[in-house]
């Protein structure tokens, strides 16, 4: 038979309960540390805000560096303050956050991914667009940040007109998003024609044009583009054909290629057939470049009584300050060949203040940000969306928009 001493019966107690003691110390010392760890991460983080506050952004940065690495989940705090400096311009700062994230080899690759976007904002912000490229293509197609990432090289390629490289971002974007970008595209390949053109090369601008019209048929600026090269073809009978459906299919860009058309009539001995093509318009189109082109062009080959009866017309069924401005130019120049000078003087004197607001007012206006301007642009100078402004010009109230 077993026998056990009776001092055990009083140890085996007291060592469980030293066990006990022992393991809570542990837990307790444990605690200790991470404690420890709370506050020096505390410590840091109130050390970064006031370095930042006092304007020393570089100590700042350091400091909330020593952050990420006690809590690698503080990462979401560098990009906030990246993007901060950022918005306000100050991208020399936010670049040195993003560097210090980019450059981090602990990092999952879906942070890692976030950084080089945020770097690559940064560089296009400060115009360093070969450094943007680099840090933009870095970032996986197939991330939660591949599609801004094409979106941002699209953008830069477009600010560099680098039309070639649009196009490529443009298909890539359109395979990640499914979305339809044929119209940029299209818009892409009539830069690249207008650059043939400009520099005569002819077979390469066709071949742009002719990309331009199998991603988008029928688009009134690839109509008008395939005119001008069969105008420098010397097929001028052929150009007055396809800007003919400008003319049938999308009368409200028939300012854009109004001068063209009449001297191309003219080289073809056919002003007035080519003239009464404008007029015709003006049924419905009253207005704007149109008007100011027709007019000019009715004073040189068919006189002043003529505009003159031509802009009275107008007046009656689309009555605008442009018409009666023209209307009040000819009159003028007859009262001036009649000489009769008080009815000049006060033709002169309403002339000027209609002159003057037609001026002020006449403008181009994009229907996405308001920027406004005197000349038509398919690309807005202001937000670089396409095909945001509207071909009639307007002469209404100004908008808030910026205005060039």
């Amino acid at each position: 038979m077993l026998k056990i001493e009776t001092w055990w019966l009083f140890a085996l107690p007291i060592i469980f309960g030293l066990g006990w003691i022992g393991a809570r110390w542990d837990m307790r010392l444990e605690k200790r540390e991470d404690e420890i760890d709370r506050l020096a991460q505390q410590k840091s983080t109130f050390k970064g805000l006031n370095l930042l506050l006092n304007e020393e952004p570089d100590k700042a940065i350091d400091a909330l560096v020593q952050i990420a690495q006690l809590d690698p989940e503080t990462t979401e705090l560098h990009f906030a303050l990246g993007s901060l400096f950022r918005r306000r311009g100050e991208t020399e700062r936010a670049i040195r956050v993003h560097q210090h994230l980019a450059n981090r080899d602990d990092l999952p690759s879906r942070h890692r991914d976030h950084a080089a976007y945020e770097l690559g904002r940064d560089f296009l912000r400060a115009g360093l667009l070969d450094r943007a490229e680099t840090s933009l293509r870095q970032v996986g197609s197939h991330s939660k940040y591949g599609i801004p990432a094409k979106e941002s090289l699209l953008e830069m390629y477009q600010i560099e007109k680098d039309w070639a490289q649009a196009i490529v971002s443009s298909q890539e974007l359109e395979s990640l998003q499914g979305k339809s970008l044929l119209k940029e595209i299209a818009h892409f390949n009539c830069q690249l024609a207008e650059e043939a053109l400009a520099a005569k090369k002819s077979e390469l601008a066709l071949s742009y044009i002719q990309q331009a019209m199998s991603t988008v048929p029928n688009h009134p600026r690839v109509t008008i583009l395939m005119g001008d090269w069969l105008v420098t073809q010397n097929q001028l009978a052929k150009a007055i054909e396809t800007w003919s459906e400008i003319a049938k299919n999308h009368v409200a860009y028939l300012p854009l290629v109004a001068d063209r058309w009449i001297d191309v009539h003219k080289a073809l001995g056919q002003p007035q057939e080519g003239l009464q093509v404008l007029i015709d318009a003006l049924q419905t189109q009253a207005g704007g470049e149109l008007l100011d082109i027709t007019f000019k062009h009715v004073m040189a080959l068919q006189g002043v009584p003529q505009a003159e009866a031509l802009m009275t017309d107008v007046m009656r069924h689309t009555p605008s300050l442009t018409a009666m401005a023209l209307r009040a130019q000819a009159r003028l120049l007859l009262a001036e060949v009649a000489q009769n000078d008080k009815t000049a003087q006060e033709i002169k004197a309403s002339l000027g203040l209609l002159k003057q607001r037609t001026n002020t007012l006449a403008r181009y206006t994009c229907g996405n940000c308001g920027f406004r301007a005197r000349r038509f642009y398919w690309q807005c100078p202001g937000c670089n969306h396409w095909e945001s402004y509207s071909p009639r010009r307007g002469e209404g109230a100004a908008p808030s928009g910026r205005s060039m």
